[in-house]
């Protein structure tokens, strides 16, 4: 069977979440574009680490591959769960406080990403060339629509532009959407705390819509916020001791300890156990200095390739030391609970987190980069950009400028949200960026 570029191909002998009855442009397998044999890899949640430290990291892995929105989907179902797409990160607590799971957004590209990019593609007629994000997003509610119990979304609204259109196309297939106000630090013109009490509100109306009017515990509220704290701590102080011994926790569980301080992975007294065993296990090991030499990394961005991102650097010692996009910051609790959700998400919009979806600066990243320079010793920093994302792009050029003119060493990536190796041409760069900081590559 002969193909050129422009004819269709049945998705049947296809890898990956390709479906039988799905027809795909062949240059979409046209050769080289397949760089190492297969475009399917491990997700970073479902991943094993493949030298564990210990028990305590296997167990780890178990806890983040078993909270997923198939898992999530069953609780619903099964024991009439309350759940939201959205809510995943600085108001966690308000989820917790109202018995509401949060699904984050990225679980729509976890799953079936390529089959929902065509949707958007072939059915809503997006660019193939416009951001992958918003296109499996479209393409993913539209598949889930009539098979997912989830039917409820919380948004915000500074969210990037394609994002809100993405919103109104999910409300138009039924979803019920509720959109926290937009609020930022950033607007000089506004008293600190009149805004502070604005979005407080705005956390209150939401917990109301989550509960189906019942208005929010704020002292249930401020319960979640301690119990996020206390695990903030503890993972923070498990970053500290990685510093002394770089290879015993590697990044694919740093990842997840990260990630896991969100919703703890739907099992908060198993995490919290878990991350007690791995502060006593690494204070005893950093008895013993390491004497291995490794490069340590700053991301800035998702990991682009995934897990062979991270393959990859361990095969050259180097190490990721720091993430920007979640920090270990503490909550306050000398403020009203909802009042603290306000300052936590004031405070991390101004060092730069989160990202564009709560308002983040794009000139302001650079400050929570520097900070974990400082920190870690960092020798290098990995700018990572989702392909024909307008924030991304920009972030990464300002990242690009800004740091090169203080001569600290930066390699630029894009990547697609697509769960894909890295690509030759990638790994070539990466190779090249690692020489020119040991020169021993």
């Amino acid at each position: 069977m002969s193909l050129d570029k422009t004819s269709p191909i049945q998705a049947t002998s296809l890898p990956g979440d390709f479906h039988a009855g799905d027809t795909v442009p062949s240059d979409a397998y046209a050769p080289g574009t397949v760089r190492h044999g297969s475009l399917t890899q491990p997700d970073l949640y479902e991943a094993k680490d493949e030298r564990p430290f210990s028990r305590t990291v296997i167990e780890l892995g178990e806890l983040a591959a078993g909270w997923n929105l198939a898992r999530i989907e069953e609780l619903v179902r099964t024991e009439n769960r309350r759940a939201v797409f959205g809510g995943f990160a600085w108001d966690s607590p308000l989820l917790r406080a109202t018995g509401t799971i949060g699904v984050s957004i990225m679980e729509l590209w976890r799953k079936d990403s390529k089959r929902a990019e065509r949707i958007a593609e072939r059915d809503y007629l997006v660019p193939p060339e416009f951001c992958s994000m918003i296109k499996t997003m479209i393409g993913r509610w539209d598949l889930l629509n009539a098979s997912s119990p989830i039917r409820r979304i919380l948004a915000f609204s500074s969210s990037c532009e394609p994002i809100g259109m993405v919103l109104e196309h999910a409300r138009n297939l039924g979803y019920e959407i509720h959109t926290l106000e937009g609020a930022t630090a950033f607007k000089t013109d506004e008293r600190p705390e009149a805004t502070v009490k604005f979005l407080a509100n705005e956390i209150h109306k939401a917990g109301a819509w989550l509960q189906d009017g019942k208005p929010l515990d704020e002292e249930r509220l401020g319960e979640e916020i301690r119990r996020k704290n206390a695990a903030l701590r503890k993972v923070a102080r498990i970053l500290d001791l990685r510093l002394k011994r770089p290879f015993d926790i590697g990044s694919l569980p740093t990842m997840w300890l990260l990630g896991g301080t969100s919703g703890f992975f739907g099992d908060y007294e198993r995490f919290d156990n878990i991350l007690d065993r791995l502060i006593a296990e690494l204070e005893s090991a950093a008895k013993t200095p390491e004497t291995r030499p490794y490069l340590p990394l700053i991301l800035a961005g998702a990991p682009p390739g995934g897990l062979s991102f991270f393959k990859l650097l361990e095969e050259h010692n180097a190490v990721i030391v720091g993430l920007v996009l979640l920090g270990t910051a503490l909550y306050r609790e000398d403020v009203p609970p909802a009042e603290s959700l306000a300052h936590y998400l004031f405070d991390s919009q101004l060092r730069g987190e989160l990202g564009e979806a709560t308002g983040a600066s794009a000139t302001l990243r650079r400050r929570g980069i520097e900070a974990l320079i400082e920190k870690t010793g960092a020798k290098g920093l990995v700018s990572s950009a989702v392909t024909a994302c307008p924030y991304a792009s920009l972030l990464q050029q300002i990242e690009r400028n800004y740091f090169r003119n203080k001569n600290f060493p930066l390699v630029a990536l894009e990547h697609s949200v697509h769960n894909e190796p890295i690509t030759e041409e990638q790994t070539m760069k990466i190779k090249a960026f690692l020489e020119q900081l040991t020169g021993e590559i």
